[in-house]
């Protein structure tokens, strides 16, 4: 009995040393903030930076304001990102699904931001339920593509739940 509370005690404390660095290292891929005033999750593109550690690029909001009543798609993306309209196509399993107008504007010094409206169009909540519809769809796994460049988003199943259920809600 003593050799295996012994044994027990050893595979618990290796398994402390060994897991804990790992899991410092991880970083959401989407979160929610829901509240009786907005159904919002956001989705995460993360990438490995020179160091070898995951850091986020680019950030898809679906917001809902539920007391004003407004909702749209946010992407937030390097201060880099060039200013001005460009196109951005929806992609399900490689194939482009939908295609959806940006104009990127330079938010202080940090960071570029859009809100996203369907390809020859002005409305931003439009391309939301576009977007969340294909979204949902997909399961929260989906990519888009923008100026040759491909970023691949996978949401939480939880978040997407959590979402989805608040927009339920509040229609």
């Amino acid at each position: 009995m003593y050799k295996i509370n012994f044994l027990l005690r050893v595979i618990s404390a290796l398994l402390l040393i060994f897991c804990l660095p790992l899991q410092a290292a991880l970083h959401p891929v989407s979160s929610t903030e829901i509240n009786e005033n907005q159904c919002r999750l956001d989705i995460f593109h993360l990438f490995k930076n020179d160091q070898k550690k995951f850091e986020s690029n680019m950030q898809l909001a679906m917001i809902t304001d539920v007391r004003h009543r407004h909702r749209y798609i946010a992407i937030k993306a390097d201060i880099n990102h060039p200013a001005g309209f460009e196109n951005i196509s929806y992609y399900r399993s490689g194939q482009p699904v939908e295609v959806f107008t940006a104009n990127w504007r330079k938010n202080g010094n940090k960071h570029s931001v859009t809100r996203l409206v369907m390809l020859g169009g002005t409305s931003d909540k439009q391309a939301f339920d576009v977007f969340t519809k294909l979204v949902h769809q997909d399961e929260g796994h989906f990519e888009i593509k923008r100026s040759g460049n491909r970023y691949r988003f996978n949401a939480d199943s939880r978040d997407l739940d959590d979402f989805f259920n608040c927009l339920q809600r509040n229609r």
